[in-house]
C-alpha cells in the first residue's frame, strides 16, 4: 500500500524562518531547531521530539519545528523562562540511514516482510529517542550556568506517530505527546491492512488466523506485546471497555508505570485510509473511559480529534491544534479531557 507524503501540504503557510544545528550524536545525524531563539532569560529548556512520516526524513519536520517553537516564542515573551528546541533525526532505514528501500514498502509494493519492517523500524525510533534524550545535553549545552532540559515532548506523524505512541508510554521523560495520524493498535492496523491488500493469509480465513501467519510471525506478536500500547495493555485478546474491579486493578498498574500525569493529543483523518481511525477506536475509547472515570486521579489529558473530510493528511485543522496543544503543554495550562470529531 503506498503512502501519500502526509506533510505535502503542511507548508501552505511559509513560517518564519528558525535556527538548525546539526550534532552527530551515538552515530545519528541530529538536527536541532531554535537554539539561537532562546531567551537569555530562559532558565529551564524543554524539548520537542519530531519523528517524521515513512519514505521521509529528517528535513520534512522543520516547518512543524518553525511554527511550534515560533508560535511558543511569541506567548512566552513575556517572561522567557521556559525555552522550546526542536529535534528531528532520521528514523532506522530512512534517509542517511537508509539500508534497504524495499524494506521501507508496503506488501502492495513487493515486500513480504512489511510487518516487521515497520514495526522494528518505528520501534528502533522510539528506542532511539531514548538514546538521543540520554546524551542530546551534552552536546548542545557545555557552559556550567546553561539552563537544564527538564521536559520532553514529542510529536510524530504516520509511521512517527505510531512510535510516539511507543515513545509515550515506554519513556517515562516524555510528558506529552502530539500524534498525527497514528496508532496504538499495531495488531489492529496491519491486520485491517491485510484485508485492504487482500493478503491470502488473511482472505482464506476472514483473517481468524492472520496473526501468527507467515506475514505477521508469533515472534512479532511478542515483540507488539512488549512495547506496543495495545499489546501492553491487552496482548491479542480484545479491548476491554469495562474493565472489572479485578482487571482495572491491573491495568491500574500499567497506567501508572507508563503514563500517569501524562498529556496527549491525537489527531486523525477522517477519511484516512491507510491508518483509519477505526483501528485506533477501541483503544482510544478504553483509554479515554479510564482517564475520565475509575482512573480519573491519574491526570492524564487525552484529546482525540477526528477531522472530517482529511484523509491521510497533516491538515491545517490538526497544524493548529497542535501549536496550541504545545504551547498550553509548556505554559502548564490546566486542560480537561476532551475530543472533536
Amino acid at each position: 500500500m503506498a503512502t501519500n507524503n502526509p506533510l505535502e501540504n503542511e507548508h501552505s503557510e511559509s513560517p518564519m524562518p528558525i535556527s538548525s544545528k546539526s550534532f552527530h550524536i551515538a552515530g545519528i545525524l541530529t538536527i536541532v531547531h531554535g537554539l539561537e531563539e532562546l531567551s537569555p532569560s530562559c532558565t529551564s529548556i524543554s524539548v520537542l521530539w519530531l519523528l517524521h512520516p515513512r519514505l521521509s526524513n529528517k528535513d520534512a519536520m522543520a516547518s512543524i519545528a518553525s511554527k511550534c517553537i515560533n508560535d511558543w516564542n511569541q506567548r512566552a515573551s513575556i517572561n522567557g523562562r521556559t525555552g522550546l528546541i526542536a529535534v528531528a533525526f532520521d528514523q532506522r532505514n530512512h534517509g542517511s540511514r537508509e539500508v534497504d528501500t524495499l524494506a521501507n514498502q508496503s506488501w502492495r509494493d513487493g515486500n513480504v516482510t512489511h510487518a516487521q519492517d515497520m514495526f522494528s523500524i518505528f520501534h528502533g525510533t522510539a528506542l532511539d529517542t531514548t538514546l538521543l534524550i540520554d546524551h542530546l545535553g551534552s552536546y548542545i549545552f557545555h557552559a556550567p550556568e546553561a539552563p537544564p532540559i527538564d521536559q520532553h515532548l514529542v510529536l510524530g506523524v504516520s509511521l512517527g506517530g505510531h512510535a510516539a505512541w511507543q515513545v509515550l508510554f515506554n519513556e517515562l521523560r516524555v510528558t506529552a505527546a502530539v500524534v498525527i495520524i497514528g496508532c496504538p493498535d499495531y495488531m489492529r492496523v496491519m491486520t485491517d491492512r491485510a484485508r485492504l491488500s487482500k493478503l491470502e493469509t488473511y482472505t482464506s480465513n476472514n483473517g481468524v488466523d492472520f496473526l501468527g501467519s507467515k506475514d505477521f510471525p508469533k515472534a512479532l506478536i511478542s515483540s507488539v506485546q512488549k512495547s506496543d500500547p495495545r499489546g501492553q495493555f491487552f496482548g491479542t485478546s480484545e479491548i476491554n471497555l469495562i474493565p472489572s474491579v479485578k482487571e482495572q486493578a491491573r491495568l491500574r498498574g500499567l497506567l501508572d508505570s507508563k503514563i500517569k500525569g501524562k498529556k496527549v493529543l491525537v489527531c486523525s483523518g477522517g477519511d484516512d485510509k491507510l491508518v483509519p481511525y477505526h483501528c485506533s477506536e477501541p483503544f482510544m475509547k478504553f483509554l479515554k473511559n479510564a482517564t475520565t472515570g475509575w482512573y480519573k486521579d491519574g491526570n492524564v489529558y487525552v484529546e482525540d480529534n477526528v477531522y472530517p473530510g482529511v484523509g491521510h493528511a497533516y491538515s491545517e485543522g490538526m497544524i493548529k491544534d497542535t501549536m496550541r496543544f504545545v504551547s498550553d503543554v509548556l505554559a502548564g495550562i490546566s486542560t480537561q479531557p476532551t475530543s472533536k470529531i
